[in-house]
């Protein structure tokens, strides 16, 4: 979706691995950062423990980070939990079984990070070769 503007707009709701239906960009927050991950993606490994160590920082530019768990068919909730145990991150992440948030939000492969305004106009789209560092530093001052 554009805005008047031009620029690509994300909005979706997801339900999050606990059953609550979760509206993205998320209120209140100056950005929403979407980090999208599978269980069985390979570079995700690093990333997301990666991303997650930086909460704080993100917290105090006004960020919140959203976990996004990209799951297929045949993986469960449970499947993409236990991915990120063995990554050592425990967070709520948001599941999305039939592509609704990867579509909405331009997402073609994974790992991806994108950051949303409070509108959730897209202010920033992680390259391949995006660390957390990156991530931190495009957040809006």
């Amino acid at each position: 979706m554009a805005s008047s503007n031009g620029t690509r707009t994300v909005s979706f709701s997801l339900p999050s691995n606990e059953g609550a239906l979760v509206s993205v960009p998320i209120s209140g927050a100056r950005s929403t950062v979407l980090d999208f991950f599978s269980p069985t993606c390979e570079p995700c490994k690093e990333k997301v423990p990666a991303l997650h160590a930086k909460q704080s920082e993100l917290a105090a530019r006004g960020a919140r980070l959203v976990l996004v768990g990209v799951v297929s068919d045949s993986e469960s909730t449970d499947d993409a939990r236990r991915a990120l145990a063995s990554w050592g991150v425990v967070a709520p992440f948001l599941v999305d079984r039939n592509g609704t948030g990867r579509r909405e939000a331009g997402i073609t492969a994974l790992p991806a990070t994108i950051i949303l305004d409070a509108s959730g106009a897209v202010r920033w789209v992680a390259s391949s070769t995006s660390r957390a560092e990156d991530v931190v530093a495009a957040l809006p001052e």
